[in-house]
């Protein structure tokens, strides 16, 4: 892959920045500097769509306002709080960040990737996610949506999404400014996620149409042929994938009743699938020991309860 032009990249950021001071989605936690709200944002976002982020990112930060309620919280008010965003494990790894913090840091998050990478959960784009909307300082970010624009605009449609990590963070370098870093980072992950979508890029709304690499390719081809299928090893069961199954008993195990009783494996059987039979015994104790396994849900003789 060869570099970019300094005109190329000049062209590119200013053409972004006009786009997104038009069109840039008012979402609520971009309407602070705070690293938790940062981060607890960047987690909801992770697998989860925004318009399903938002009433849940609300909630959750009136419940938890600051770190220090978070790492105070239990186990069971935790994950009620997260039911509906599924992959549970995001809201463990929120919570084990929160004591964390509040244990080695004093409350204080560190500004530094690699002390922010030491946290649970938090890998190279989150860290860097906080360094630029939280701290304010220019590091370029590689998510999904970063990783298409950026391809498509500067390499080739047919190469896009199947660069190296290493080259999506040579063009992200590359391409990410000095100054006014923050609305840079926002506007490529919006216009990701507005314009340059997977499946059907709105090329008539892009204002790169005269530079972007992609788009004659784009133009001429089949709507087949602009498909972007992802690859998944998840088990099914029943027609659903085995962490759809986890969300149910997690939402099942938090109703008041469950909570004060916990349950047993029929109970909860029966509480998600319609045609539950002892026939699928084995198959729910095996779902269940995962969740036991992530420490979302304990045992106690034969009724199974979430963690206090």
């Amino acid at each position: 892959m060869s570099s970019l032009s300094p005109h190329a990249v000049k062209k590119f950021r200013s053409a972004l920045l006009t786009w997104y001071a038009s069109a840039a989605r008012d979402l609520p936690w971009r309407k602070t500097r705070d690293p938790y709200t940062v981060i607890v944002s960047e987690l909801m976002l992770q697998q989860t769509q925004v318009d399903r982020v938002i009433p849940k990112y609300r909630a959750w930060m009136k419940k938890f306002p600051n770190v220090q309620t978070l790492a105070s919280a239990s186990t069971r008010e935790v994950l009620g709080e997260w039911q509906g965003l599924g992959y549970n494990r995001r809201a463990q790894f929120l919570h084990r960040m929160a004591k964390e913090v509040t244990k080695t840091y004093g409350g204080i998050f560190p500004n530094s990737i690699d002390a922010l990478m030491s946290l649970p959960g938090i890998g190279p784009y989150t860290a860097r996610a906080v360094m630029n909307f939280a701290f304010e300082t220019s590091e370029p970010i590689v998510e999904t949506n970063v990783r298409r624009v950026l391809s498509r605009i500067f390499v080739s449609f047919k190469h896009t999404l199947s660069l190296t990590e290493k080259e999506y963070w040579a063009l992200a370098h590359a391409a990410t400014p000095k100054k006014d870093h923050y609305n840079f980072n926002q506007a490529i992950m919006d216009f990701g996620a507005v314009v340059c979508v997977a499946k059907k890029p709105k090329c008539e709304a892009c204002p790169f149409q005269n530079m972007c690499n992609s788009y004659p390719e784009i133009l001429s081809a089949q709507p087949k042929h602009l498909r972007v299928t992802k690859k998944t090893n998840e088990k099914i069961y029943f027609g659903e994938p085995r962490r759809i199954w986890r969300g149910k008993i997690l939402k099942f195990l938090h109703t008041p009743r469950q909570q004060k009783n916990g349950a047993s494996l029929v109970e909860i059987g029966n509480a998600i699938q319609n045609d539950f039979s002892v026939e699928r015994k084995e198959w729910l104790k095996s779902v269940l020991h995962t969740l036991i396994a992530d420490k979302m849900v304990e045992q106690k003789g034969k009724r199974y309860h979430l963690p206090l």
